[in-house]
């Protein structure tokens, strides 16, 4: 992959990911071929290959993309998790970030379901943005477990793994359904289980 050294070039190989992750999240990786990508970019085939070797390494570029897209607008909100209003702030971003219209998918997760088993640099380029995004919503936790909100009887990489898996489940089935309730109930119930049982009391 050539990184390009000036800000137009920049800004072609940005909208070539742009294009492709939104083909991508709507239509598939493998439903979608080179040629509809340089078509919705605005750039020509030559210039796509100018920046990635072939479709896996445009991929890639996307998934590294989506990981960035995913986390950024969460990471300033768990930064100031302090308190179980700040955590229940941060599920109704989530569940609110599906009520645009859009099918309720999460762009990381739409794309394990073709990529995991395949090339191993996109399976590992995924594990690696969840473990990152595992890893914001531990320090929440642990903050809120040191200040007696949260549950201490398990580690909070673990308790961060288990709101992250209600997150994708509920998405999941959110997506099949056609609202957010499936989502809004399986992270409510999950926050609710995580709770000391006096937090419990005044929730």
């Amino acid at each position: 992959m050539t990184a390009p050294s000036t800000d137009r070039g920049r800004s072609s190989r940005a909208r070539i990911v742009d294009s492709a992750g939104d083909l991508f999240y709507r239509r598939g990786v493998a439903a979608t071929g080179l040629n509809e990508v340089a078509a919705a970019s605005g750039t020509g085939k030559g210039q796509l290959y100018h920046y990635f070797r072939d479709k896996p390494d445009l991929v890639l570029a996307v998934v590294q993309a989506q990981v960035e897209r995913t986390l950024q607008p969460q990471r300033s909100r768990l930064d100031g998790v302090t308190s179980v209003e700040d955590l229940r702030a941060w599920a109704d971003q989530a569940v609110a970030a599906h009520q645009s219209g859009r099918p309720a998918r999460c762009p990381l997760g739409a794309l394990v379901s073709e990529l995991a088993d395949g090339d191993e640099a996109l399976r590992q380029a995924l594990d690696d943005g969840f473990a990152r995004w595992r890893t914001l919503l531990a320090a929440g936790i642990s903050r809120l477990q040191d200040r007696g909100f949260l549950r201490r009887d398990r580690e909070p990489y673990d308790l961060a793994e288990v709101l992250l898996c209600a997150y994708e489940g509920g998405v999941l089935i959110s997506e099949a359904r056609g609202d957010t309730r499936p989502l809004r109930l399986a992270l409510d119930a999950t926050l609710d289980a995580m709770l000391t049982p006096a937090q419990n009391a005044t929730s």
